[in-house]
């Protein structure tokens, strides 16, 4: 899933896919199908790297929101349990990705393609009026809702600076620039103003900062570092700094550590540090990319997607990097993206 040819940005001239983002494409308008659609539960796999086998450690209470295309195109978003059973598709084979969740489970923001391009919306976490957001011409995608479930930070190219000249160098990485609203779509303000990319915004527990990626400080735009801004977009600071690429933050819910992806030691794997760029940890080591981490609301578990087994599939540990667990079998392209829903969410 990781290619420095497909970045994990979608734009105007360029639609691509990334580490965790690859591309579906996008096409005419689809009518909507009326309410989720469930697949057989699944027992969730071995673990394929020191995880628990037999079934007898706890699993995460939480469920977990990902991408995938188990119920064939488009890709849709889907809903399970924290151990992988009880898969549900949430859209309908309409088209969905990138799910986050509404601090207080009812909700989940998104990124959908329904309507002819690349479009932020929400929905009832049962998968019920999905409502889009941003009803833009432009690339509109990642979003993160705040602490306080008031408003969304999202990523677009709406105001892209570079040229087509430029961008014949950026190939990899058409501009895009932080924006945030109101969780209903309104008081749109632009965060970030750069010729590259700023990508992947993720709140702070407190709402206080963003942390983001971008190849801003990179001649040669390729590489991504990690980045914090406050929630006005002032005081951006760089938190890595070296020649990998570096991507996906997640904050730990004390807001002491990041999690994140980086090859920094030739491939992708996932990594913590602490949350003024000191201290990182690799936690996953495979000859194949994982990708996109999450941290739970309890702060226990990690969630991420690896391609360990052949395709990608979503996987959990500890916070430590023990107990490393498959929990999907889909065998498919594009399965990730996965993120937390409150346990207390949804219907069970």
């Amino acid at each position: 899933m990781w290619n420095r040819s497909a970045a994990p940005r979608v734009g105007v001239l360029v639609v691509t896919g990334v580490c965790l983002v690859l591309g579906v494409g996008c096409g005419a308008p689809e009518p909507e199908t009326a309410g989720p659609t469930e697949a057989p539960a699944e027992a969730p796999a071995e673990a394929p790297t020191g995880g628990p086998t037999d079934g007898s450690a706890p699993l995460p209470p939480h469920r977990i929101i990902y991408q995938s295309l188990r119920g064939g195109e488009p890709i849709d978003v889907w809903v399970m349990n924290g151990d992988g059973s009880e898969p549900t598709n949430l859209t309908g084979n309409v088209y969905g990705r990138h799910p986050t969740a509404f601090p207080d489970g009812t909700r989940i923001a998104f990124r959908s393609d329904r309507d002819g391009n690349p479009e932020v919306y929400v929905m009832s976490a049962d998968g019920a009026e999905p409502t889009n957001l941003t009803e833009h011409p432009a690339s509109d995608a990642n979003p993160s809702v705040s602490p306080d479930g008031a408003t969304i930070v999202f990523d677009s190219d709406r105001d892209s600076r570079v040229e087509a000249a430029e961008l014949e160098s950026l190939t990899a990485n058409p501009a895009s620039e932080i924006y945030v609203m109101d969780a209903d779509g309104s008081n749109l303000v632009r965060l970030t103003d750069n010729a590259f990319v700023d990508s992947h915004p993720w709140w702070s527990p407190d709402g206080r900062r963003i942390a983001f990626y971008s190849n801003r400080d990179n001649p040669d735009g390729e590489a991504q570092d990690l980045y914090v801004m406050d929630a006005d977009g002032g005081n951006v600071t760089r938190l890595t700094d070296d020649p990998a690429d570096d991507r996906y933050p997640s904050w730990s819910p004390d807001g002491t550590r990041i999690t994140f992806t980086s090859d920094r030691d030739g491939n992708p794997e996932v990594y913590t540090m602490a949350a003024d760029g000191s201290d990182p940890i690799r936690l996953t080591e495979n000859d194949a990319p994982d990708n996109a981490p999450a941290w739970s609301p309890d702060g226990e578990w990690i969630v991420f997607a690896s391609e360990r087994d052949g395709s990608s599939e979503v996987y959990v540990m500890r916070v430590d990097g023990s107990e490393q667990t498959r929990l999907t079998s889909d065998g498919l392209p594009s399965t990730g993206n996965a993120r937390w829903l409150p346990v207390d969410a949804g219907s069970r």
